[in-house]
Formats: structure tokens, C-alpha cells, sequence
């Protein structure tokens, strides 16, 4: 038990050494936040003319679209804000830098993972918890499961980057196609689920996991149920597992980049 929490306040220290850093810069970093907040508001706005000519779409109101939309960018800001370092491991594996982390005495992937922090991230957050308050369909008795939904998204999208990113150990050079990968289950997140079906909807509740980034999260905020955190709750777990396995059988067949700095 005094393992895990070591392993906690490692994790708490690390995150804000990388908050600190991230905020070093307040210029930067309210410009990063603003033009962030900017960006997911503007997309919105498409959704809202949309939703002007058309009441709902596949059973999902402006409202339902808020909520799902909210979730995704305050579960992906989570991730860019705390762990940002997950969108480069490809390349760290690629170009050999995770020779300055193996000496660490904690964990590799939570030191790769956790030494980036993305002000852009809190941009995220702020407009995502803002579409979900506006959205007229979380009380504040609902707020904690809000905030549940939203950590259960950042962990699957965490998880699964980590999964992608991964492949880097056996594929050189396919951080791009990894990026494109990534991307394309934030794009797919938010977009109403009934839009899709067969074999693609399988798809998005396994290998492109959007169903739990997006759709059971937002359906976990409007219409709270046991089955759903139980749902969630698995999939975390299973997401999370399968992310930590496959970065340490790829780190047993890792070539070292010949790098002697030490990270720290």
C-alpha cells in the first residue's frame, strides 16, 4: 500500500513540476488558452446553425450535442493538460530519448507522460465544462458525475495514445500515423453515435474506443446509471491495462538512442 502511494505523490509531483513550467510563460500560456477556448466554441457554433434548421438529429438535441462535445474537449484538455507528455512518445522512442528517463528510479511511461504539460489543454477543459453547464442538463446535485464522466474519458483517451504511440517500439518512424489515428478518435468521438452502425459502431467501442471517450461518458452525465459507471469503469480498467503492457514489453526490446543526459 506504501508502494502506491509513493507512486501517487510521485505522479502529483511530477504533474506540477510540468504545471509550473507550462506556466512560466503567462503570456503564452493565457494566449494558448484563449485562442483554445476560441477554436471549440467557433467549431460549436456549427453545430448550433446546424441545429437551428433541424431539431434533432438521430435523437440527439443541441443540448445532448453539448454535453457529448463538453466531454470530449474536457476529457482531451485533462489529458493535454496533465499528461501532455503522451502525444510524444513516438517520437521519444524514435529518436532514442527515453535513455534520459530509463535511469529514473520510478516508472518510464509515467515520467515520458507526465514531464509535458499543453496550456492549450486548459483551453479545453474551461469551454468543455462550459458546454456542459450551458447545456441545461447537469444539476449541481449531478455535477460529481460530470466530473466522473469527464476523468473516465481522459483516461480511455490517455490509454488508448499510449496504445498508439506504442507501436513506435516495433514500427520506426509511424508517429505520424499514430497522430492521424489519435485524431481521428477525437473526431469520431464527437459526433453523435446513432450516425454510425455495423461494423464501424464495433469498431468504435473496441480498437477506436470513441464510445467511451464520448458517447457513454455524455450519456453517464444526462442520464446517470450503475450500469454505465460499471461499463465505464471496465473499459477504463481494461484500456489502461492493455496501455501499460504493451509500453513494457516494448520498452524490453527497446534500442537505446546512445544518449547519456539524465531527465531530472
Amino acid at each position: 500500500m506504501s508502494k502506491r502511494f509513493e507512486t501517487l505523490a510521485f505522479c502529483f509531483a511530477l504533474i506540477t513540476m510540468s504545471l509550473k513550467a507550462s506556466l512560466a510563460r503567462r503570456a503564452a500560456f493565457a494566449i494558448q488558452v484563449g485562442f483554445m477556448i476560441i477554436n471549440n466554441l467557433t467549431f460549436f457554433v456549427f453545430w448550433w446553425l446546424l441545429y437551428q434548421r433541424v431539431p434533432t438529429i438521430r435523437g440527439y438535441s443541441l443540448a445532448d450535442m453539448a454535453v457529448l462535445y463538453g466531454t470530449v474537449a474536457a476529457g482531451f484538455g485533462l489529458v493535454q493538460a496533465l499528461v501532455g507528455g503522451v502525444r510524444h512518445l513516438g517520437r521519444l522512442i524514435d529518436d532514442g530519448e527515453l535513455d534520459s528517463l530509463l535511469p529514473q528510479p520510478k516508472n518510464t511511461l509515467l515520467y515520458a507522460i507526465g514531464m509535458r504539460s499543453q496550456a492549450s489543454g486548459f483551453g479545453d477543459v474551461v469551454s468543455g465544462a462550459a458546454l456542459i453547464a450551458l447545456s441545461g442538463e447537469v444539476s449541481v446535485t449531478h455535477a460529481p458525475l460530470a466530473l466522473l464522466g469527464v476523468l473516465f474519458s481522459a483516461t480511455v483517451f490517455a490509454a488508448t495514445g499510449t496504445l498508439f504511440f506504442s507501436v513506435a517500439f516495433w514500427l520506426p518512424r509511424t508517429e505520424g500515423l499514430a497522430r492521424q489515428a489519435w485524431d481521428m478518435l477525437i473526431t469520431c468521438a464527437m459526433y453523435p453515435e446513432p450516425l454510425f452502425g455495423g461494423a464501424v459502431k464495433l469498431v468504435l467501442f473496441t480498437a477506436l474506443p470513441a464510445a467511451f471517450v464520448g458517447y457513454v461518458p455524455a450519456r453517464l452525465i444526462r442520464a446517470p446509471s450503475v450500469s454505465d459507471v460499471a461499463l465505464l469503469a471496465g473499459a477504463s480498467l481494461a484500456f489502461v491495462t492493455a496501455a501499460l503492457w504493451m509500453f513494457a514489453r516494448g520498452l524490453r526490446r527497446y534500442s537505446s538512442g546512445s544518449r547519456f543526459s539524465v531527465f531530472g
